[in-house]
């Protein structure tokens, strides 16, 4: 499967470094789950944490340039069908051509895999905390509703 780094972070095939740069911290923003609640963006963070890895890397954007212009080649003549069939889907069933690339692609799905699970592990233990916190706060005013209705009842029942 060959996926289309531009298309995942809508830059242009000649964006420079800091166009490449911007919209990824874009991306991470838009995609961010603290602002698609309810939705899972773990695959979409994973995306676009490898598109900008292999972007970014000056070596490996060389090697994922030459293999996607073979790729927009073949895709354009024997239009190459994406491996979903979702129309905002950017992988393809291409198959890359270099060891080298293909490498640099393993490590970077590695590495943005692990950097998402890793976010998301911290952001469990930070909501975690938060939760207590907030149990730990509200838990003496909990308690002293409970005593003021039961000498309210106490009260009324004397009446």
């Amino acid at each position: 499967m060959f996926k289309d780094y531009y298309q995942i972070l809508d830059v242009s095939f000649s964006a420079s470094k800091e166009e490449i740069k911007k919209a990824y911290r874009k991306m991470s923003l838009q995609w961010h789950p603290d602002r698609n609640p309810g939705a899972d963006v773990t695959e979409m963070m994973q995306d676009i944490n490898e598109a900008y890895k292999i972007l970014n890397d000056d070596i490996s954007r060389a090697r994922y340039d030459k293999e996607y212009l073979l790729f927009t080649q073949q895709r354009e003549n024997s239009k190459l069908k994406r491996s979903s069939p979702q129309p905002e889907s950017w992988n393809y069933d291409y198959e890359v051509n270099d060891d080298d690339l293909r490498n640099d692609i393993n490590e970077a799905r590695a590495y943005a895999k692990d950097l998402v699970d890793e976010f998301f592990k911290s952001l469990k233990e930070t909501s975690k905390a938060a939760a207590k916190g907030a149990w730990d706060g509200a838990y003496g005013y909990i308690i002293g509703g409970i005593i003021a209705t039961i000498i309210f009842a106490l009260i009324r029942a004397c009446h």
